[in-house]
């Protein structure tokens, strides 16, 4: 019981974590449970009402209805347009190009989709516990800033985001000196892509490639639909649209038909076996056929949604003066002193760094720009000449002797 208990806690903070921005929640969580209530109607249907119903001939008694019906439903049945007459040979071997194989197994497609659109936010928060910082107590910290009633309260949080962000951008540095490790320094700065946690854009760079797995994401499950339904469902919303462009029924096609034909045999006690081909109305594709356009049309507008995103957090990553300036412009709203350009570049570019930066940003995104505004400004009074020479000018033994310092005045304060 008590481990029960434990995993439903788990369950519960998983769910109330900022740690990602709300194009992120779009796939990890809204696309989760889009995908996970479609599963639970389309076994609702199959289970409570009739997913399939076959019409028989007449000689068929209720019992042989039934079994037609059932096995009809547990294999595969085939599209065969009505202007076309049956063949006379099998429809398996005739028309296997025709087969409707997924019915049965749309609700473990949905589940299954639904664990690949949870797959990238589990990835991102296995890279950052490596960062060594954690950003969910720094959000759960200024979610606290931002809901206190008590300015106490607030100036708690706040200094609690301050210390644990000073600590990360002083430790996480490489103070080894030589040309190849300021080189190292100097591509780390101008590719947000290159570099690590020594260099100050780790957290960056593996949140962009988080950006990019839930664009593949989106992507690939509109092909890897094709395989699981067996058509080509990545053009199906392309479809769609033409049809209503010109004014004809979208819903009478073959990628999700209404009439099929079923093909079972029967052995009778003199031991001959019959071969029937009945024809059956599949109900369960008529929920089967708005789910999945709604979920072609959803995938797309996630995955568009998000290239722009990632161009988005790209761009704010490359473009250093952008970045300068939203620090101006937060230090501003606080504090009307003027201060001069070149030490809050410095700032910016050697002390917060572009993981500094994101972390501000994404507090900015998650919990209101006032509070990622107060923490910029604790971390600004922390830019003590100490701390400027740990940013500034890395060596060995004065970057010891200035993060000990550094350490004493952040005690003090």
């Amino acid at each position: 019981m008590d481990r029960l208990f434990k995993s439903i806690h788990s369950i519960i903070e998983l769910k109330f974590r900022a740690d990602d921005d709300y194009v992120d929640r779009l796939s990890r969580q809204y696309t989760v449970i889009i995908l996970v209530c479609f599963a639970f109607l389309v076994s609702t249907k199959q289970f409570v009402g009739r997913p399939i119903s076959c019409w028989c001939p007449a000689q068929f008694t209720d019992s042989h209805m039934e079994y037609t019906n059932t096995i009809c439903w547990v294999s595969n049945t085939y599209y065969l347009p009505m202007a076309e007459n049956i063949p006379r040979e099998s429809l398996k071997q005739n028309r296997p190009q025709e087969m409707v194989s997924y019915y049965q197994w749309v609700p473990m497609i949905l589940m299954f989709q639904a664990v690949l659109a949870f797959v990238p936010s589990q990835i991102w928060r296995f890279l950052n516990r490596r960062s060594g910082i954690n950003l969910s107590t720094i959000m759960d910290a200024s979610h606290v800033c931002s809901q206190a009633s008590y300015l106490e309260i607030r100036e708690k949080a706040v200094r609690y985001i301050v210390n644990q962000m000073d600590r990360y951008l002083l430790a996480q540095r490489d103070y080894r000196t030589g040309c190849c490790i300021r080189l190292k320094h100097f591509v780390a700065k101008m590719c947000c892509l290159v570099g690590g946690r020594l260099y100050g854009n780790y957290l960056t760079s593996s949140y962009l490639i988080i950006k990019l797995l839930y664009v593949a994401n989106a992507v690939g499950q509109l092909f890897l639909l094709d395989t699981f339904l067996g058509i080509e469902y990545h053009l199906y919303g392309v479809y769609v649209v033409e049809k209503l462009i010109h004014g004809q029924d979208w819903s009478v096609s073959d990628r999700f038909p209404r009439v099929t034909s079923c093909e079972f045999e029967i052995r009778h006690q003199s031991s001959k076996i019959h071969s029937y081909v009945v024809q059956c109305v599949l109900t369960i594709n008529l929920f089967n056929e708005k789910i999945f356009i709604f979920l072609w049309f959803w995938f797309v507008f996630i995955a568009l949604i998000s290239i722009l995103n990632f161009i988005k957090w790209l761009f704010r990553s490359l473009y250093w003066p952008g970045q300068v300036q939203y620090v101006r412009k937060q230090l501003r709203a606080f504090d009307t002193a003027q201060r001069e350009a070149g030490v809050l570049a410095k700032f910016t570019e050697n002390y917060l760094r572009r993981d500094g930066m994101f972390i501000v940003r994404l507090i900015g995104m998650n919990m209101g720009e006032v509070v990622a505004g107060e923490a910029l400004c604790g971390l600004w009074n922390n830019y003590s000449p100490e701390r400027r020479l740990i940013a500034e000018k890395p060596g060995r033994k004065t970057a010891g002797k200035a993060r000990q310092n550094g350490g004493q005045r952040m005690e003090v304060v």
